[in-house]
């Protein structure tokens, strides 16, 4: 169970006062249910900021938000506010950003990630209330830019850092990674193509594991997704979709090349999170088949179809956290199938959606040493969401 209650005070005109308090809850009774910071985070403050609006002394708008806030930048695979998990990334600090004429944008932000608190399972499954907090041992900061190359077609370019360092009774994978990427986009139209590619590079030092030794970071992934949208009653929509994420190739070698999707979100790319999310931005290879159709301005839904393998069969599964070092147990993870709808209700206000996905499991589910052979996965969910 989830709730946030958000407010804004527009004190002037160049001058808002933001905060949201979020209390998200597990009533799982099973006391082996994998309970995690990802799904509870009891009455906790995510954002508590101060906005500055106004004109750009060289033209076009900017704002500044500085205090503990939430994001979304670009395509939103490395910096995001989760939309399906229980809870939401947070950092504390300050995101600027201009917009000017024919959407070009730029934005700077420096934070520093808040970490969710309580972190153990048994204080998690009693719901118990703690106080994030951040430290300056973990920095997260970047550059975004944006221009619109014609109606329906734009580039993207964008670098981030994340420097990370052990603190004070906490051991970290010491992160001194530098991402940098560029997206390009040509957005859905009747009866033409679209096309949606991202392409990024990954460097610096990691740490394959906590603790662990220090390995030099050379990473990299891949988006490619070409669609076609019908003129049609109820707009089907058909896509072919690719996703790369590079995975480590010799574990003795000193060097890791597994990607780390950062502070993205992966809900709109490979299905439900949460209590599901099989698979991560790391070490993957799926292509996809999509299809999505849009009743009316309030329905709509869609159906894929993916396949899932391992970049590098040396390296983990890393969502399940699943290894074979030898490389025995092949490289296939499993197909998923998934079907999602979504009802407005009252537009604005209240949204229903459901969904189902099943994932056939692949030889390497059964195969590498240290997984627990399960077989099949199974994940359907109901939601309904009320805004005021």
């Amino acid at each position: 169970l989830r709730t946030r209650l958000r407010s804004r005070l527009r004190v002037a005109p160049w001058l808002t006062l933001g905060a949201e308090f979020q209390d998200s809850r597990s009533y799982a009774e099973d006391s082996n249910a994998p309970i995690t910071s990802s799904v509870v985070n009891t009455f906790e403050l995510l954002q508590a900021y101060v906005e500055l609006r106004g004109e750009a002394p060289f033209g076009g708008t900017q704002t500044l938000r500085a205090g503990r806030i939430t994001m979304d930048v670009g395509s939103r695979r490395f910096v995001a506010r989760n939309r399906f998990r229980n809870t939401a990334n947070a950092f504390t600090g300050v995101d600027w950003r201009w917009m000017g004429e024919q959407g070009r944008e730029l934005r700077l932000f420096y934070t520093l990630p808040v970490r969710r608190r309580p972190a153990d399972p048994p204080r998690l499954r009693d719901n118990r209330a703690e106080f994030d907090k951040e430290s300056f041992n973990t920095q997260y900061w970047g550059a975004f830019g944006r221009t619109a190359l014609s109606d329906r077609d734009a580039f993207e370019l964008y670098a981030f850092a994340l420097n990370e360092d052990d603190g004070p009774g906490r051991i970290t994978r010491d992160r001194d990674l530098y991402t940098f990427g560029f997206r390009f986009l040509r957005a859905p139209a009747d009866g033409a193509f679209d096309a949606h590619l991202e392409s990024v590079l990954q460097f610096g030092n990691s740490r394959l594991r906590a603790p662990g030794e220090d390995l030099d970071h050379l990473a990299h992934f891949h988006h490619l997704e070409v669609g076609y949208r019908f003129d049609r009653p109820w707009k089907p929509r058909l896509v072919l979709q690719f996703d790369y994420a590079s995975g480590d190739r010799d574990a003795g070698d000193g060097r890791n090349q597994r990607f780390d999707t950062l502070y993205g979100a992966r809900r709109f790319d490979f299905g439900p999170t949460s209590i599901y999310g099989p698979f991560a931005r790391s070490n993957l290879v799926t292509p996809g088949l999509r299809v999505q159709v849009k009743p009316s301005k309030a329905v709509s839904a869609f159906a894929s179809l993916r396949g899932f393998w391992l970049a590098s069969d040396e390296d983990a599964w890393t969502a399940a956290r699943v290894v074979d070092p030898t490389g025995d147990s092949g490289r296939y993870l499993g197909t998923q199938i998934e079907f999602r709808l979504r009802w407005d209700l009252l537009p604005g206000n209240v949204r229903f959606e459901t969904g189902y996905a099943h994932l056939f499991a692949g030889s390497f589910v059964d195969g590498a040493p240290n997984s627990n052979r399960q077989g099949d996965s199974d994940y359907v969910y109901a939601q309904l969401s009320f805004a005021f």
